[in-house]
């Protein structure tokens, strides 16, 4: 795996306590869009028969927004990779990755769980690589 590519998977992994958030402040961000103010005390009234679209056109808008999808398909990824994932797997993106305050190196991981160095990474490229598969990268 390409350098680039595992740094990329690693940030969205990084990510993943807080995407919940990051989802929910986009949806606020989509649903309560700044207005100008609209002088409508221009031409004649108002029509008596226009039909309000405007739950229509948000969700629309919120189910063709890239960023949203993307935040989604993320956290949709790497969930479903951690599930699939053993609990040996699960602990070591958890110490490395997800935890708020990382202590534990490689070595220390390999340590703590009774693997060896190889098989701490071994087991860290494949999660990686089953999120990248679930990301379409």
């Amino acid at each position: 795996m390409k350098r680039s590519k595992f740094n990329y998977i690693a940030d969205i992994i990084r990510e993943y306590p807080v995407i919940d958030g990051y989802i929910h402040n986009r949806e606020v961000e989509l649903t309560n869009k700044f207005q100008e103010f609209k002088d409508e005390n221009v031409g004649g009234g108002r029509a008596l028969n226009k039909r309000d679209e405007s739950v229509a056109d948000m969700a629309i808008t919120m189910a063709e927004d890239k960023r949203l999808n993307n935040l989604r398909k993320n956290e949709r990824a790497v969930r479903e990779s951690l599930q699939e994932s053993d609990p040996i797997t699960q602990d070591i993106i958890y110490e490395l990755y997800t935890r708020e305050n990382c202590v534990y190196t490689l070595e220390g991981l390999a340590q703590k769980a009774h693997l060896s160095l190889a098989a701490v990474k071994k087991r860290r490229l494949r999660f990686f690589e089953k999120v990248a598969e679930k990301l379409g990268l």
